[in-house]
Protein backbone atom coordinates (compact mmCIF):
# COMPACT_ATOMS: atom_id res chain seq x y z
CA UNK A 1 0.00 0.00 0.00
CA UNK A 2 1.24 3.48 -0.88
CA UNK A 3 1.13 5.45 2.38
CA UNK A 4 2.29 8.70 0.84
CA UNK A 5 -0.53 11.10 0.02
CA UNK A 6 -0.48 11.95 -3.72
CA UNK A 7 0.11 15.52 -4.89
CA UNK A 8 -3.40 15.53 -6.40
CA UNK A 9 -4.89 15.05 -2.92
CA UNK A 10 -2.57 17.72 -1.52
CA UNK A 11 -3.91 20.15 -4.14
CA UNK A 12 -7.47 19.46 -2.96
CA UNK A 13 -6.40 19.80 0.69
CA UNK A 14 -4.70 23.19 0.17
CA UNK A 15 -7.58 24.47 -1.98
CA UNK A 16 -10.18 23.49 0.62
CA UNK A 17 -8.17 25.22 3.35
CA UNK A 18 -8.33 28.44 1.31
CA UNK A 19 -12.01 27.94 0.50
CA UNK A 20 -12.92 27.47 4.16
CA UNK A 21 -10.78 30.43 5.22
CA UNK A 22 -12.72 32.58 2.76
CA UNK A 23 -16.06 31.28 4.02
CA UNK A 24 -14.96 31.77 7.65
CA UNK A 25 -14.81 35.50 7.11
CA UNK A 26 -18.57 35.43 6.46
CA UNK A 27 -20.53 32.66 8.16
CA UNK A 28 -19.89 33.60 11.81
CA UNK A 29 -21.27 37.06 11.06
CA UNK A 30 -24.20 36.43 8.69
CA UNK A 31 -26.88 36.49 11.38
CA UNK A 32 -25.23 39.33 13.31
CA UNK A 33 -24.79 41.43 10.16
CA UNK A 34 -28.39 40.97 8.98
CA UNK A 35 -29.84 41.52 12.47
CA UNK A 36 -27.59 44.29 13.82
CA UNK A 37 -26.28 46.12 10.72
CA UNK A 38 -29.13 45.70 8.23
CA UNK A 39 -31.73 45.97 10.99
CA UNK A 40 -33.74 42.88 10.03
CA UNK A 41 -35.45 40.37 12.34
CA UNK A 42 -34.01 37.05 13.40
CA UNK A 43 -36.67 35.40 11.24
CA UNK A 44 -35.44 37.20 8.10
CA UNK A 45 -31.85 36.37 9.05
CA UNK A 46 -32.95 32.75 9.19
CA UNK A 47 -34.62 33.08 5.78
CA UNK A 48 -31.34 34.31 4.25
CA UNK A 49 -29.48 31.31 5.65
CA UNK A 50 -32.33 29.06 4.47
CA UNK A 51 -31.93 30.33 0.91
CA UNK A 52 -28.16 29.80 1.13
CA UNK A 53 -28.59 26.21 2.27
CA UNK A 54 -31.49 25.45 -0.09
CA UNK A 55 -29.36 26.45 -3.06
CA UNK A 56 -26.45 24.51 -1.57
CA UNK A 57 -28.69 21.42 -1.72
CA UNK A 58 -29.34 22.10 -5.40
CA UNK A 59 -25.59 22.53 -5.90
CA UNK A 60 -24.82 19.30 -4.02
CA UNK A 61 -27.15 17.34 -6.26
CA UNK A 62 -25.94 18.95 -9.48
CA UNK A 63 -22.27 18.68 -8.46
CA UNK A 64 -22.49 15.01 -7.56
CA UNK A 65 -24.44 14.17 -10.72
CA UNK A 66 -22.10 16.13 -13.00
CA UNK A 67 -19.07 14.46 -11.43
CA UNK A 68 -20.41 11.03 -12.38
CA UNK A 69 -21.54 12.11 -15.87
CA UNK A 70 -19.00 14.59 -17.25
CA UNK A 71 -16.00 14.05 -14.95
CA UNK A 72 -14.48 15.81 -11.99
CA UNK A 73 -12.23 18.31 -13.79
CA UNK A 74 -15.00 19.86 -15.88
CA UNK A 75 -17.34 19.97 -12.88
CA UNK A 76 -14.62 21.60 -10.79
CA UNK A 77 -14.01 24.32 -13.39
CA UNK A 78 -17.72 25.13 -13.57
CA UNK A 79 -17.95 25.18 -9.77
CA UNK A 80 -15.02 27.47 -9.06
CA UNK A 81 -16.01 29.88 -11.84
CA UNK A 82 -19.46 30.29 -10.33
CA UNK A 83 -18.02 30.61 -6.82
CA UNK A 84 -15.67 33.42 -7.85
CA UNK A 85 -18.49 35.31 -9.61
CA UNK A 86 -20.73 34.90 -6.55
CA UNK A 87 -18.05 36.19 -4.17
CA UNK A 88 -17.57 39.27 -6.35
CA UNK A 89 -21.31 39.91 -6.48
CA UNK A 90 -21.57 39.54 -2.71
CA UNK A 91 -18.74 42.05 -2.22
CA UNK A 92 -20.49 44.61 -4.44
CA UNK A 93 -24.15 44.18 -3.47
CA UNK A 94 -24.39 43.07 0.20
CA UNK A 95 -25.44 46.46 1.61
CA UNK A 96 -29.20 45.75 1.25
CA UNK A 97 -31.09 42.75 2.53
CA UNK A 98 -32.21 41.80 -0.98
CA UNK A 99 -28.65 41.95 -2.29
CA UNK A 100 -27.42 39.98 0.71
CA UNK A 101 -30.12 37.35 0.14
CA UNK A 102 -29.42 36.90 -3.58
CA UNK A 103 -25.64 36.71 -3.45
CA UNK A 104 -25.48 34.65 -0.26
CA UNK A 105 -27.79 32.22 -2.05
CA UNK A 106 -25.52 32.04 -5.09
CA UNK A 107 -22.52 31.43 -2.84
CA UNK A 108 -24.48 28.51 -1.39
CA UNK A 109 -25.18 27.14 -4.88
CA UNK A 110 -21.56 27.35 -6.02
CA UNK A 111 -20.22 25.98 -2.73
CA UNK A 112 -22.69 23.12 -3.07
CA UNK A 113 -21.16 22.26 -6.43
CA UNK A 114 -17.62 22.29 -5.03
CA UNK A 115 -17.98 20.00 -2.01
CA UNK A 116 -19.22 16.70 -3.52
CA UNK A 117 -16.79 17.17 -6.40
CA UNK A 118 -13.78 17.54 -4.10
CA UNK A 119 -14.80 14.70 -1.78
CA UNK A 120 -15.57 12.32 -4.66
CA UNK A 121 -12.21 13.19 -6.25
CA UNK A 122 -10.40 12.57 -2.96
CA UNK A 123 -12.00 9.17 -2.47
CA UNK A 124 -11.42 7.91 -6.01
CA UNK A 125 -7.93 9.18 -6.83
CA UNK A 126 -6.46 7.62 -3.66
CA UNK A 127 -8.76 4.72 -2.68
CA UNK A 128 -5.98 2.91 -0.82
CA UNK A 129 -5.71 5.91 1.51
CA UNK A 130 -9.00 4.99 3.16
CA UNK A 131 -10.17 7.66 5.57
CA UNK A 132 -6.87 9.55 5.37
CA UNK A 133 -7.84 11.73 2.41
CA UNK A 134 -11.12 12.73 4.08
CA UNK A 135 -9.38 13.39 7.39
CA UNK A 136 -6.80 15.55 5.60
CA UNK A 137 -9.50 17.64 3.94
CA UNK A 138 -11.40 17.91 7.23
CA UNK A 139 -8.28 19.12 9.05
CA UNK A 140 -7.50 21.55 6.21
CA UNK A 141 -10.99 23.00 6.43
CA UNK A 142 -10.48 23.57 10.13
CA UNK A 143 -7.14 25.25 9.53
CA UNK A 144 -9.28 27.59 7.44
CA UNK A 145 -11.81 27.95 10.26
CA UNK A 146 -9.09 28.79 12.77
CA UNK A 147 -7.35 31.31 10.51
CA UNK A 148 -10.50 32.84 9.07
CA UNK A 149 -12.33 33.37 12.34
CA UNK A 150 -9.19 34.65 14.11
CA UNK A 151 -8.60 37.25 11.41
CA UNK A 152 -12.25 38.08 10.78
CA UNK A 153 -12.93 38.84 14.43
CA UNK A 154 -10.11 41.36 14.54
CA UNK A 155 -11.08 42.87 11.19
CA UNK A 156 -14.75 43.15 12.19
CA UNK A 157 -13.75 45.13 15.31
CA UNK A 158 -12.47 47.91 13.06
CA UNK A 159 -14.82 47.68 10.09
CA UNK A 160 -17.11 44.74 9.48
CA UNK A 161 -17.32 45.64 5.79
CA UNK A 162 -13.74 44.47 5.31
CA UNK A 163 -14.78 40.85 5.80
CA UNK A 164 -16.42 40.91 2.36
CA UNK A 165 -13.17 42.07 0.72
CA UNK A 166 -11.24 39.33 2.53
CA UNK A 167 -13.74 36.70 1.38
CA UNK A 168 -13.33 37.72 -2.25
CA UNK A 169 -9.54 37.86 -2.10
CA UNK A 170 -9.29 34.36 -0.60
CA UNK A 171 -11.80 33.04 -3.12
CA UNK A 172 -9.47 34.24 -5.86
CA UNK A 173 -6.58 32.34 -4.24
CA UNK A 174 -8.75 29.22 -4.00
CA UNK A 175 -9.48 29.37 -7.72
CA UNK A 176 -5.81 30.02 -8.59
CA UNK A 177 -4.65 26.96 -6.61
CA UNK A 178 -7.22 24.68 -8.24
CA UNK A 179 -6.49 25.97 -11.75
CA UNK A 180 -2.76 25.48 -11.13
CA UNK A 181 -3.41 21.99 -9.81
CA UNK A 182 -5.70 20.82 -12.63
CA UNK A 183 -2.76 19.20 -14.41
CA UNK A 184 -2.26 16.93 -11.39
CA UNK A 185 -5.93 16.02 -11.14
CA UNK A 186 -6.92 13.15 -13.40
CA UNK A 187 -10.47 11.95 -13.81
CA UNK A 188 -10.68 8.52 -12.12
CA UNK A 189 -11.15 5.58 -14.43
CA UNK A 190 -14.79 4.63 -14.75
CA UNK A 191 -15.72 1.08 -13.81
CA UNK A 192 -16.77 -1.11 -16.72
CA UNK A 193 -20.38 -2.21 -16.32
CA UNK A 194 -21.73 -4.62 -18.93
CA UNK A 195 -25.42 -3.89 -18.52
CA UNK A 196 -27.93 -1.96 -16.48
CA UNK A 197 -29.03 -5.21 -14.81
CA UNK A 198 -25.44 -5.97 -13.77
CA UNK A 199 -25.08 -2.42 -12.51
CA UNK A 200 -28.20 -2.86 -10.42
CA UNK A 201 -26.78 -6.08 -9.01
CA UNK A 202 -23.80 -4.16 -7.61
CA UNK A 203 -25.92 -1.63 -5.73
CA UNK A 204 -26.35 -1.72 -2.01
CA UNK A 205 -28.47 -4.25 -0.18
CA UNK A 206 -31.68 -3.02 1.40
CA UNK A 207 -30.11 -3.06 4.88
CA UNK A 208 -27.08 -1.08 3.70
CA UNK A 209 -29.28 1.44 1.89
CA UNK A 210 -31.19 1.96 5.12
CA UNK A 211 -27.90 2.49 6.94
CA UNK A 212 -26.89 5.18 4.45
CA UNK A 213 -30.19 6.98 4.98
CA UNK A 214 -29.88 6.71 8.76
CA UNK A 215 -26.42 8.26 8.50
CA UNK A 216 -27.78 11.09 6.33
CA UNK A 217 -30.75 11.80 8.59
CA UNK A 218 -28.68 11.83 11.79
CA UNK A 219 -26.08 14.03 10.08
CA UNK A 220 -28.76 16.52 9.00
CA UNK A 221 -30.15 16.67 12.54
CA UNK A 222 -26.72 17.34 14.06
CA UNK A 223 -26.08 20.08 11.50
CA UNK A 224 -29.41 21.67 12.50
CA UNK A 225 -28.04 21.77 16.04
CA UNK A 226 -24.53 22.86 15.03
CA UNK A 227 -25.65 25.95 13.11
CA UNK A 228 -27.35 27.33 16.21
CA UNK A 229 -23.85 28.55 17.14
CA UNK A 230 -23.98 30.77 14.07
CA UNK A 231 -27.58 31.88 14.63
CA UNK A 232 -29.57 31.92 17.85
CA UNK A 233 -26.61 31.15 20.13
CA UNK A 234 -24.56 33.92 18.45
CA UNK A 235 -27.26 36.48 19.26
CA UNK A 236 -27.89 34.98 22.72
CA UNK A 237 -24.18 35.19 23.58
CA UNK A 238 -24.07 38.82 22.42
CA UNK A 239 -27.03 39.61 24.68
CA UNK A 240 -25.01 38.15 27.57
CA UNK A 241 -22.09 40.48 26.86
CA UNK A 242 -19.89 38.30 24.62
CA UNK A 243 -18.13 40.64 22.17
CA UNK A 244 -17.67 40.04 18.43
CA UNK A 245 -13.95 39.37 18.90
CA UNK A 246 -14.67 36.91 21.74
CA UNK A 247 -17.31 35.19 19.61
CA UNK A 248 -14.87 34.81 16.71
CA UNK A 249 -12.32 33.39 19.19
CA UNK A 250 -14.75 30.54 19.94
CA UNK A 251 -14.49 29.48 16.30
CA UNK A 252 -10.73 29.99 16.24
CA UNK A 253 -10.44 27.54 19.14
CA UNK A 254 -12.82 25.17 17.33
CA UNK A 255 -10.60 25.08 14.25
CA UNK A 256 -7.31 24.99 16.16
CA UNK A 257 -8.47 22.08 18.33
CA UNK A 258 -9.38 20.03 15.28
CA UNK A 259 -6.02 20.71 13.62
CA UNK A 260 -3.83 19.95 16.63
CA UNK A 261 -5.90 17.24 18.31
CA UNK A 262 -6.44 15.13 15.19
CA UNK A 263 -3.38 12.86 15.78
CA UNK A 264 -4.60 12.16 19.33
CA UNK A 265 -8.12 11.46 18.08
CA UNK A 266 -6.78 9.00 15.51
CA UNK A 267 -5.16 7.02 18.34
CA UNK A 268 -8.44 7.04 20.28
CA UNK A 269 -10.40 5.83 17.26
CA UNK A 270 -8.01 2.94 16.76
CA UNK A 271 -9.00 1.75 20.23
CA UNK A 272 -12.52 1.40 18.89
CA UNK A 273 -11.19 -0.62 15.92
CA UNK A 274 -12.51 2.08 13.57
CA UNK A 275 -16.14 1.14 14.16
CA UNK A 276 -17.82 4.04 12.35
CA UNK A 277 -21.25 3.39 13.85
CA UNK A 278 -19.80 3.58 17.34
CA UNK A 279 -17.89 6.71 16.32
CA UNK A 280 -21.13 8.43 15.28
CA UNK A 281 -22.95 7.47 18.49
CA UNK A 282 -20.12 8.64 20.74
CA UNK A 283 -19.86 11.90 18.80
CA UNK A 284 -23.60 12.59 19.09
CA UNK A 285 -23.47 11.85 22.83
CA UNK A 286 -20.65 14.39 23.24
CA UNK A 287 -22.77 16.91 21.29
CA UNK A 288 -25.49 16.37 23.91
CA UNK A 289 -23.02 17.12 26.70
CA UNK A 290 -22.04 20.41 25.02
CA UNK A 291 -25.61 21.59 24.62
CA UNK A 292 -26.44 20.73 28.21
CA UNK A 293 -23.77 23.29 29.15
CA UNK A 294 -24.86 26.15 26.85
CA UNK A 295 -28.19 26.98 28.58
CA UNK A 296 -26.30 27.65 31.83
CA UNK A 297 -23.58 29.78 30.22
CA UNK A 298 -23.62 33.28 31.72
CA UNK A 299 -20.52 34.61 30.00
CA UNK A 300 -17.64 33.95 27.62
CA UNK A 301 -15.91 31.32 29.78
CA UNK A 302 -18.80 28.85 29.83
CA UNK A 303 -19.46 29.36 26.12
CA UNK A 304 -15.83 28.43 25.52
CA UNK A 305 -16.21 25.25 27.61
CA UNK A 306 -19.31 24.29 25.61
CA UNK A 307 -17.52 24.99 22.32
CA UNK A 308 -14.56 22.78 23.34
CA UNK A 309 -16.89 19.90 24.22
CA UNK A 310 -18.89 20.32 21.00
CA UNK A 311 -15.69 20.37 18.96
CA UNK A 312 -14.71 16.98 20.35
CA UNK A 313 -18.09 15.62 19.29
CA UNK A 314 -17.69 17.18 15.86
CA UNK A 315 -14.31 15.49 15.43
CA UNK A 316 -15.96 12.12 15.92
CA UNK A 317 -18.88 12.69 13.54
CA UNK A 318 -17.91 15.01 10.67
CA UNK A 319 -15.01 13.06 9.05
CA UNK A 320 -16.77 9.73 9.57
CA UNK A 321 -19.70 10.63 7.31
CA UNK A 322 -17.90 11.08 3.95
CA UNK A 323 -15.83 7.99 4.80
CA UNK A 324 -19.05 6.00 5.14
CA UNK A 325 -20.36 7.43 1.86
CA UNK A 326 -17.17 6.42 0.04
CA UNK A 327 -17.31 2.95 1.60
CA UNK A 328 -20.95 2.34 0.63
CA UNK A 329 -21.05 3.98 -2.82
CA UNK A 330 -21.49 1.46 -5.68
CA UNK A 331 -19.27 1.80 -8.79
CA UNK A 332 -19.89 4.99 -10.75
CA UNK A 333 -21.91 6.60 -7.94
CA UNK A 334 -19.19 8.20 -5.80
CA UNK A 335 -20.25 11.71 -6.76
CA UNK A 336 -23.91 11.09 -5.99
CA UNK A 337 -23.18 9.53 -2.59
CA UNK A 338 -20.93 12.39 -1.56
CA UNK A 339 -23.66 14.67 -2.86
CA UNK A 340 -26.16 12.89 -0.61
CA UNK A 341 -24.23 13.50 2.60
CA UNK A 342 -23.58 17.11 1.62
CA UNK A 343 -27.30 17.50 0.91
CA UNK A 344 -28.00 16.15 4.40
CA UNK A 345 -25.68 18.75 5.92
CA UNK A 346 -27.27 21.49 3.80
CA UNK A 347 -30.77 20.45 4.89
CA UNK A 348 -29.72 20.88 8.52
CA UNK A 349 -28.11 24.23 7.74
CA UNK A 350 -31.21 25.30 5.80
CA UNK A 351 -33.91 24.41 8.31
CA UNK A 352 -31.91 25.17 11.47
CA UNK A 353 -31.59 28.98 11.32
CA UNK A 354 -35.10 29.56 9.95
CA UNK A 355 -37.03 27.31 12.32
CA UNK A 356 -35.01 28.28 15.37
CA UNK A 357 -35.23 31.96 14.40
CA UNK A 358 -39.03 31.71 14.37
CA UNK A 359 -38.94 29.85 17.69
CA UNK A 360 -36.58 32.47 19.16
CA UNK A 361 -38.78 35.38 18.08
CA UNK A 362 -41.98 33.70 19.33
CA UNK A 363 -40.95 31.92 22.54
CA UNK A 364 -37.38 32.91 23.41
CA UNK A 365 -34.10 31.09 23.83
CA UNK A 366 -35.29 28.47 26.32
CA UNK A 367 -37.60 26.98 23.70
CA UNK A 368 -34.64 26.75 21.30
CA UNK A 369 -32.54 24.96 23.94
CA UNK A 370 -35.34 22.45 24.56
CA UNK A 371 -35.61 21.70 20.84
CA UNK A 372 -31.83 21.26 20.53
CA UNK A 373 -31.70 18.65 23.32
CA UNK A 374 -34.62 16.70 21.82
CA UNK A 375 -32.99 16.70 18.37
CA UNK A 376 -29.62 15.42 19.60
CA UNK A 377 -31.36 12.55 21.39
CA UNK A 378 -33.24 11.84 18.13
CA UNK A 379 -29.96 11.77 16.15
CA UNK A 380 -28.50 9.23 18.55
CA UNK A 381 -31.58 7.01 18.25
CA UNK A 382 -31.25 7.17 14.44
CA UNK A 383 -27.54 6.26 14.58
CA UNK A 384 -28.35 3.28 16.81
CA UNK A 385 -30.40 1.82 13.94
CA UNK A 386 -27.40 1.74 11.59
CA UNK A 387 -25.95 -1.69 10.85
CA UNK A 388 -22.31 -2.12 11.92
CA UNK A 389 -19.89 -0.10 9.75
CA UNK A 390 -16.33 -1.22 10.37
CA UNK A 391 -13.45 -0.03 8.15
CA UNK A 392 -9.84 -1.01 8.04
CA UNK A 393 -7.53 1.42 9.74
CA UNK A 394 -5.36 3.40 7.34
Amino acid sequence: MNNKMPISVWILVIAMALNTTAASFLWPFNTLYIHDFLGESMTLAGVALLVNSALAIVGNYIGGTLFDRIGGKTTLMISVGLLLASSLGFLLFHATFFGYLVWLGLIGLSGGLVFPTVYAFAGLIWPEGGRRSFNAIYVAQNVGVALGTAMSGQIARFNIEWIFFANFFLSVLFVVVLLFGLRYLKNPARPVVQSQLEAAATTLSSATMKSMWYVAVGYAVLWFVYVQWQGTIAVHSKDLGVTISQYSLLWTVNGAMIVFAQPLLNRVLRQFEDDLKRQLIIGASIFLGAFLIVPFAGGFGMFMVAMVVMTIGEMFVWPAVPTIAAKLAPPGKAGQYQGLVNIAASVGRMIGPTFSGLLFDAFGMNAVFTLIIMLIITANIVFLRIRSLNVQSS
